[in-house]
């Protein structure tokens, strides 16, 4: 198999594995509406492993996904989704293609999971009011629930995936060589 092909059939894995655990792991955190699953964990792997544009390329193709399988939360909750992982895989990517040690990885997820809480204000502000939050309540709503909510979502998936990155990147390099991991994230 050829690597680009490789990449590909390794990046539909990776969308995959975490559509599978977005439809099926859902815990509700702060309020019902509010729901960590661990999708992101398989993401940020692949954005570490490809880089951050395959990274975002696959979040997408994720939540366009559970919108066509859930649709629970419609092509808002996909955009939702699409922003709030896309931004916390992008930049933790970035960074980490710069720093490739597990220091670089810990800071690599602290500033995705930061970079996520962040862009999600500006879009909850956006988004909220036409899934109904009142004006009134908005900027409390954000402050006390979306924003503790995307915190512990960073640090949960931050987590799990330091946990988890640095042994499936040694399965995968005795698979395919260390070249190949390397080799394929410049592209």
């Amino acid at each position: 198999m050829q690597s680009k092909t490789r990449k590909l059939v390794n990046m539909a894995v990776l969308v995959s594995l975490a559509t599978l655990l977005m439809v099926t792991i859902q815990i509700p955190l702060f309020t019902d509406f509010l729901k960590y699953d661990p999708s992101d964990v398989p993401m940020l792997i692949g954005g570490f492993w490809f880089g951050p544009i395959a990274g975002a390329t696959m979040v997408f193709v994720k939540a366009f996904l559970y919108l066509l399988i859930k649709g629970t939360s419609g092509p808002i909750g996909a955009f939702q989704n699409f922003m709030a992982s896309g931004s916390f895989v992008f930049f933790a990517a970035l960074y980490y293609q710069y720093d490739r040690s597990r220091k670089g990885a810990a800071i690599a997820l602290v500033i995705g999971a930061l970079a996520m809480t962040i862009v999600m204000i500006p879009t909850n502000m956006i988004i909220l009011p036409i899934w109904g939050i009142p004006q009134e309540i908005l900027m409390t709503t954000i402050i006390r629930v979306i924003t503790p909510f995307n915190l512990t979502k960073g640090v949960i998936s931050s987590v799990l995936t330091y946990i988890i990155y640095k042994r499936v990147k040694s399965v995968l390099e005795q698979m395919w060589g260390s070249d190949f991991v390397l080799k394929n994230r410049s592209k």
